[in-house]
């Protein structure tokens, strides 16, 4: 009876699971897993990590032990019934990703409020040439920038263009934003504060081919820099090493540009 109990588990996640990205984790930066629904993790859970439920889908993991190999994490979405098996392997650098499997949260949102503010101004940010740079960073032929930051409401816009100048298409794999006290020692994640995006236009997969440009935003919940912290912003390549490391400072929020909200948008009526 066990055997067989084995055998069916066994091919019903041969059957549901997916081909899944790795989730790469850490001690000191929490992974965030987002999912249509509420989840049910499935088998025993490895001792080399551990998970977080924090309701509405949404799954934390940081790392218990350090250096091991990929682990699988067996994960059901209750609300599609969706068994992911999901790669979980050890990464200082590659921690600290948000990473979302069926429908991501970023496109839920759009889907069920078309006229949703986040949406309408980040569009607007998105859309004519790059203007009033606050800071850029290049490497190996890539070069970025963050314009001047933008407020709208409660909402904090930041515009991230990508230019590749090199003959090798950039592929990109995710983008961090955290905030540092610029004081303490580079990259001591003990003393960071994860920002995780209300919104963005970046979707995966996105790649920048030779000569082209492209230009994604995020929109934040409105947050403050005491004067030694800054907001670090980090782009990484997929399946390669020509990483970006931005930061934005103090100063550069206080000089916000300002976008008025148009309060009397049309609003969706939803049919029974």
């Amino acid at each position: 009876m066990k055997r067989l109990t084995v055998i069916f588990f066994l091919a019903l996640i041969g059957k549901l699971a997916f081909a899944l990205d790795t989730a790469y984790v850490s001690h000191d930066k929490v992974t965030a897993l987002f999912f249509q629904g509420p989840v049910k993790v499935l088998g025993s859970q490895s001792c080399k990590y551990v998970i977080t439920d924090k309701g509405n889908g949404v799954l934390t993991i940081k790392a218990v032990a350090s250096n091991f190999k990929n682990v699988t994490l067996i994960v059901q979405d209750l609300s599609t019934k969706k068994v992911y098996s999901i790669p979980v392997a050890y990464s200082y650098g590659r921690a600290g990703r948000r990473i979302g499997y069926g429908s991501t949260l970023v496109r839920t949102l759009v889907n069920n409020r078309p006229e949703n503010t986040e949406e309408i101004i980040a569009q607007q940010l998105a859309s004519g040439k790059r203007a009033d740079v606050a800071t850029h960073e290049k490497t190996g032929g890539i070069k970025a920038w963050i314009n001047k930051v933008s407020l709208a409401g409660n909402r904090i816009y930041l515009r991230l263009d990508l230019r590749n100048r090199s003959n090798l298409s950039y592929g990109i794999d995710f983008v961090r934003f955290y905030i540092r006290d610029r004081k303490t020692v580079d990259r001591m994640a003990t003393h960071e504060q994860e920002i995780v995006p209300l919104y963005s236009t970046l979707r995966s997969p996105t790649a920048v081919t030779k000569d082209h440009e492209v230009a994604k935003v995020f929109a934040f919940k409105r947050f403050s820099l005491l004067d030694d912290e800054a907001l670090f912003i980090e782009v990484y390549e997929r399946s390669g090493n020509r990483h970006l490391y931005l930061q934005i400072r103090q100063d550069d929020l206080d000089d916000l540009k300002v976008i008025p909200i148009i309060s009397d948008a049309p609003q969706a009526i939803a049919s029974n």
